[in-house]
């Protein structure tokens, strides 16, 4: 079991269940028998240390491991990142039982007690000192074990930077990254006191610089022999001198990686001490032992703390179908989203791993809050990152919403080329949930000529994106943004179909589309007749009833009063329908004043003029009773004192019933309206013809 479990041992020991079962494996099994576990956790003790998950395979691989090498070798990983590990979320238990049961092995093995804290001279050449004066000797610096811990051992970062300086003082304000510059060493020093006798301390520095640097694509700095060994009388002046030396370093390494690049130059060329408090904050402070820097503060949390971790494969995780993130860097960037410290995260932070946060439900919601306050070179960042696996996020029910509001921030060649790399998958995507919402902002944003030849690969299956419940919006979105003489086709090809479109689902939103964008006025003519031919079958139907209401409200005229004409001995019928009833109401509020007139007689003398009992039957009938409220509105004075006649004789009745309280409300404003009382309705003058 434990051999099969070694297999993927990695993503074992970062699974929120799987681990559980590592952790009984170096528990119950014989230590002899899982040799093969210890070996694959080398190399991986820090990465490991600050996962949610992989911590606690860390601390019971320290507290059962019986091999006094291995074991050393696990706590000298921990030891060398002592000081990122110390402010993590989850190393710091490490580090804790690392300090409390483990000090005895690295005493053991590298022959040497820790906690004796000896004095040691490190002998380092100031940079500036020497360059103003080539008389001046090597200056002296007493550092302590103790603060060589504290300090993360960043004795190499600090060689790294000490170019930087030099060439602050030679060049000015010209920022340029330090480049093989080499720093002075002892001849014959020890080797440092945390690593085996076999492993100088040289090769210990260079190699952690090179991974420093690489993860930073930085140029690389050659660094001999630097070293350091314990003292106990280290002056607060030199811990000082050193944290202000790795805090410049800091911000330095954060400026040239810096997207927006002009803020990075501007704060370069004010002062170190800007650039230093806008990228790394906390990081002086921290050093000199004055408070722990906020793991998510400007230009310290992006590469100190988010870069950290590493994938097994080196890549950026993989993303699959569910949204799933598996790299365990992702993992980590999730966890400080998710546990913020504070509120100055930026979008560079999350720099490599865009596609797989934005599958995230709170990755995606930090993409686009950021998104507005965002530089135009992360916005540049998100682009680049983002069109390899378009067509993969474009699908996501997270990340599409991040390419949607995307598209609104340009820069437009940009755009431009997210654009490009959709065509040729617009009909399938449109036919998608998500996709269909990017491919409707693409028609918004898109140059013509994209407008176009997205609008010819819908062209090819026009009919089913008709129908369909999402790629009908996208069919909306190409008639109302692409010029309509570019898609004549379209509207050629909904001719002979519109009373079959205007009765579907989504078919009847797009032919009211149609209708409003047509510029042709013979197309426009031709779509109108095909639904006066059947515009009483229209009327009753629950989707082409809006079709309907359509052309009476924004149609012509004569549009108009042909309808109604169409509508003669069928009024009271019609009132008294849901979807009906609706178009009728339509027609007395935009019909001229012979439209409204055909319709009320016909409504008042419906029994001939011999009784009212039609009119009260529609007062209380659940739809019938809004035209009636409708004709108190627009009808003429005459007209009005019927209805209000009725209803002043018959109020005791209609009371009774819900709807005839409505109409009996209605009455009461428009009597107020006559008598100029405030909170009525004042009916609509008479049009004449």
């Amino acid at each position: 079991m434990a051999k099969e479990l070694s297999s993927n041992l990695l993503n074992c020991a970062c699974h929120q269940h799987a681990n559980n079962t590592i952790q009984k494996c170096v528990e119950f099994l014989p230590q002899e028998n899982i040799q093969f576990i210890y070996r694959s956790l080398c190399g991986k003790v820090k990465m490991l240390s600050s996962h949610p998950f992989g911590c606690h395979v860390i601390q019971k691989a320290l507290e059962l491991c019986k091999d006094l090498q291995i074991k050393y070798v696990l706590v000298t990983e921990i030891v060398e990142s002592a000081k990122k590990l110390s402010i993590d979320p989850y190393g710091n238990y490490t580090v804790q039982l690392s300090s409390g049961r483990n000090y005895k092995v690295v005493r053991d093995v590298a022959g040497r007690d820790m906690a004796d804290k000896g004095k040691s001279k490190v002998v380092d050449e100031d940079p500036r000192s020497n360059s103003r004066s080539s008389k001046g000797k090597p200056k002296e610096v007493w550092e302590d074990d103790a603060a060589a811990a504290a300090l993360g051992h960043r004795r190499c970062d600090r060689s790294l930077f000490l170019g930087v300086l030099q060439e602050q003082d030679d060049l000015g304000s010209e920022v340029l990254a330090p480049d093989n510059q080499n720093v002075p060493s002892n001849a014959g020093t020890n080797t440092d006191p945390c690593l085996p006798a076999r492993q100088s301390s040289s090769a210990s520095s260079r190699s952690a610089l090179e991974s420093y640097v690489e993860q930073h694509t930085q140029p690389k700095v050659d660094v001999e022999n630097l070293s350091a060994q314990s003292s106990s009388s280290t002056s607060s002046s030199s811990v000082k001198k050193f944290a202000e030396i790795v805090a410049i370093q800091e911000s330095c390494m954060h400026a040239l990686i810096d997207p927006d690049q002009e803020l990075a130059l501007r704060l370069w060329n004010q002062s170190l001490e800007d650039m230093k408090n806008y990228y790394a904050p906390d990081v002086e402070k921290a050093l000199s032992g004055e408070h722990q820097p906020t793991t998510n503060a400007p230009g310290n949390g992006g590469i100190s703390v988010f870069s950290q971790i590493q994938d097994s494969s080196g890549g950026l995780g993989n993303i699959h179908n569910s949204g799933r993130v598996v790299s365990i860097e992702v993992d980590s960037l999730l966890e400080q989203i998710k546990h913020p410290v504070d509120h100055h995260m930026r979008l560079i932070y999350i720099k490599g791993h865009i596609p797989a946060i934005s599958v995230d439900p709170i990755g995606s919601r930090f993409i686009l809050k950021k998104l507005d306050t965002a530089t135009t070179g992360e916005i540049i960042m998100l682009y680049n990152e983002i069109m390899p696996h378009i067509h993969t996020l474009i699908i996501n029910v997270f990340a599409n919403s991040v390419i949607h509001k995307l598209l609104d921030y340009g820069p437009a060649v940009y755009t431009r080329k997210l654009v490009d790399n959709l065509m040729g998958h617009v009909l399938d995507l449109s036919l998608q949930l998500y996709g269909c919402r990017v491919i409707q902002k693409a028609f918004e944003v898109a140059d013509t000529d994209q407008k176009i030849e997205m609008a010819k690969e819908l062209g090819s299956n026009l009919l089913k994106c008709v129908c369909d419940q999402h790629a009908n919006h996208a069919i909306q979105k190409c008639i109302e943004f692409v010029p309509p003489h570019h898609i004549q086709f379209v509207y050629r090809s909904l001719r002979g179909k519109v009373k079959m479109l205007s009765s579907h689902t989504f078919g009847c939103h797009v032919i009211q589309k149609a209708l409003e964008f047509c510029k042709d006025p013979q197309m426009k003519h031709a779509l109108v007749t095909e639904i006066l031919e059947s515009i009483n079958e229209l009327s009753v139907d629950p989707y082409g009833n809006y079709v309907v209401q359509y052309i009476v409200e924004h149609g012509d005229p004569r549009e108009r009063q042909i309808i109604v004409m169409k509508f003669d001995g069928r009024v009271m019928q019609m009132s008294h329908q849901k979807h009906s009833s609706n178009v009728i109401e339509k027609c007395l509020i935009h019909g001229s004043y012979m439209d409204r007139k055909r319709i009320i007689v016909e409504i008042l003398c419906a029994a001939g003029g011999t009784t009212a009992d039609h009119l009260l039957g529609m007062m209380v009938h659940e739809y019938a009773n809004f035209v009636i409220q409708r004709m108190l509105e627009v009808a003429r004075e005459w007209q009005v004192d019927v209805i209000v006649n009725l209803v002043r004789r018959h109020e005791a009745m209609l009371a009774k019933y819900p709807h005839g309280r409505h109409v009996i409300a209605q009455v009461e404003k428009v009597v107020n309206a006559r008598a100029g009382l405030p909170g009525s309705v004042v009916p609509a003058p008479p049009q004449f013809p």
